[in-house]
């Protein structure tokens, strides 16, 4: 009987780089999946921690909740689109064909760890809350100290 023998057929030079390259293969398909796993669960967290309902427009990332205290009791960073952002260390005057404009306004932080923070309205420097409110008159001056604020 003739009897036929794939593997007696090829040299054993042969069946090592056969198994080296299998090997290779083998070990960068882990890598990969593991890597893909990886990025799937660093997205999937991102997308939790991004805020609902935001409309970007020219660039400009608005939130359509205007709440400013989220279910929780907890601060409620937003950023609408009649906002004014102020900066740190910037004096700004309320006049009235300025972008801020005499009237009664809720002050915001824009940061979601600083409920209190430092604002000097005039010449005096006070400590305001995440959602307290304030008036400015025409030609009085406001100055961000400790942090940036928002103006509602």
């Amino acid at each position: 009987m003739l009897k036929f023998s794939i593997i007696g057929a090829i040299e054993p030079d042969v069946i090592v780089l056969i198994s080296v390259i299998s090997a290779i293969f083998v070990g960068v398909f882990t890598v990969s999946l593991v890597r893909y796993l990886k990025n799937k669960k660093i997205r999937a967290e991102e997308a939790n921690r991004e805020v609902e309902d935001v409309d970007v427009k020219k660039g400009i990332r608005y939130t359509e909740d205007a709440t400013i205290v989220d279910k929780t009791g907890e601060m409620n960073v937003t950023y609408n689109q009649q906002d004014l952002i102020l900066r740190q260390n910037k004096t700004y005057t309320a006049k009235r064909q300025a972008d801020i404009k005499p009237g009664k306004y809720t002050i915001l932080s824009a940061r979601d760890n600083e409920e209190t923070f430092n604002v000097r309205i005039g010449v005096y420097v006070k400590e305001y809350k995440h959602g307290q409110t304030i008036v400015l008159g025409e030609g009085e001056e406001i100055t961000p100290v400790s942090t940036d604020i928002i103006l509602r």
